[in-house]
């Protein structure tokens, strides 16, 4: 029986040392074939290429070698040491932005920081995770650049980072901060803790501004009046709670002086008009984030000429949103109608994903009365204008860092899937050779 048992031990010591040996046999061959499609130079023919939304090339290649864009022209002629891709309907783009993504949240560590309602000091780079699978559903479909936004559950929250979503980690962090996310609205009042008074059990963490929509804009009120009259060379009369913390008054000062981006989350028409009277105020210049009623302030935003991240769109409302009653007037055209107005708009997905992830945002942009061309705009060169980074992503020229998404056919459409995605340089996302292209 001994003898049997160290036999039956053995055996299966063999099997996982063949299991393992098979695993690192794997991955040296995959590691193998990533470094050949690496360095082999790819040349790709569509039958239309948007170098940007308002520029079409019409039949075209894109030569992609060394992880940049090379070449660009109708008609390219190859070496033998060329891998060539031709799908006949494809289309290529310049690869998707959203400009307001909750993705890569580490789980457990997405909530804002307790401490204070200000926290402009802290950033949200210190709280992702660059290897979430948030990134690579994104880069399957098709987004390759986005900037996270602080979580909402600050009146003034920390600051965002624009990031690629796939690539060798040291060149994904395209802004390590760019900009800082106030919000208006029932987040920070409710979202995560509920804020609390003082009661018989004493005082806690939550026992602290802001409870109701007066108090939240108090908190606002106080941090920026604090931050000028510091920048005066004079004390703040009151401190304790709601006050912004020695930490967050200077990068208050820098976003008062237009030296870091600012926005303002708000969805209700009442938010949105808070949001532009305290602006007033201040004389900050914002963009706004999600605002789902912006199309009830229209001549607002137009004669203050604030930009306009819009989205989700959605079928119903999920997520905290669900339950503010911020999103009952939601209405499918809004995006269209800002457009209309002569309102700069980009397309955001936020915190969703799957069916209703950046592509179908714009599909659903183009049902309701964008054209391709104004939907990929409000996808690529808008967001990336929005963010400061249009001279490296939003558009395809040659020398660029090759961002770009080879689709099976037009864009934005039910049917059409991203067929080859590259980020930075890098092939993350190949679906021909599944199908024997």
């Amino acid at each position: 029986m001994m003898i049997r048992k160290c036999a039956n031990i053995r055996g299966i010591g063999s099997i996982a040392i063949m299991r393992v040996a098979t695993a690192a046999f794997v991955l040296m061959c995959l590691a193998h074939r990533a470094n050949a499609d690496e360095s082999t130079p790819i040349l790709i023919r569509a039958k239309k290429i948007y170098m940007s939304p308002d520029h079409v090339m019409s039949p075209g290649a894109i030569l992609v070698r060394d992880g940049r864009i090379d070449r660009i022209d109708e008609t390219i002629d190859i070496a033998d040491d060329v891998r060539v891709v031709d799908l006949g309907e494809a289309t290529i783009t310049a690869g998707l932005i959203d400009a307001n993504s909750n993705a890569g949240y580490r789980l457990g560590y997405h909530d804002a920081e307790h401490a204070s309602e200000c926290i402009p000091e802290m950033r949200v780079l210190d709280t992702i995770d660059l290897e979430s699978n948030d990134f690579k559903d994104l880069a399957r479909a098709g987004v390759t650049t986005v900037y996270v936004s602080p979580d909402s559950a600050s009146v003034i929250g920390a600051q965002g980072t624009i990031v690629r979503t796939a690539g060798p980690a040291d060149s994904r962090v395209i802004e390590e901060t760019a900009g800082v996310k106030a919000t208006l609205g029932r987040e920070p009042i409710f979202k995560a803790s509920f804020n609390r008074t003082p009661n018989r059990f004493g005082t806690s963490f939550l026992t602290r501004r802001p409870t109701t929509r007066m108090g939240l804009v108090w908190v606002f009120r106080k941090s920026f009046h604090d931050a000028q009259l510091t920048a005066r060379g004079e004390k703040p009369s009151t401190h304790g709670e709601g006050s912004p913390s020695e930490a967050a008054i200077p990068y208050l000062i820098k976003i008062l002086n237009g030296e870091i981006p600012f926005r303002i989350q708000a969805r209700s028409q009442l938010d949105i008009l808070t949001a532009i009277r305290l602006s007033r105020e201040f004389n900050l210049k914002f963009v706004l984030e999600e605002g789902t009623d912006a199309y009830r302030c229209i001549d607002e935003l137009k004669e203050n000429k604030i930009p306009v991240i819009y989205g989700p769109i959605f079928d119903y409302p999920i997520g905290f949103r669900a339950g503010t009653g911020e999103s009952e007037r939601f209405r499918y055209s809004a995006a269209t109608e800002l457009l209309k107005a002569g309102i700069t708009m980009a397309l955001s997905a936020g915190d969703t994903s799957g069916e209703s992830a950046l592509p179908m945002q714009a599909g659903y942009a183009m049902r309701v009365g964008l054209t391709r061309e104004q939907a990929l705009a409000a996808v690529t060169t808008v967001p990336a204008e929005l963010l400061g980074i249009g001279d490296l992503a939003g558009s395809l020229a040659s020398g660029r860092a090759a961002d770009l998404v080879v689709w099976s056919g037009e864009p934005f459409e039910a049917t059409t899937r991203a067929e080859m995605v590259f980020v930075n340089g890098s092939l993350v996302s190949d679906r021909t050779e599944k199908s024997g292209s």
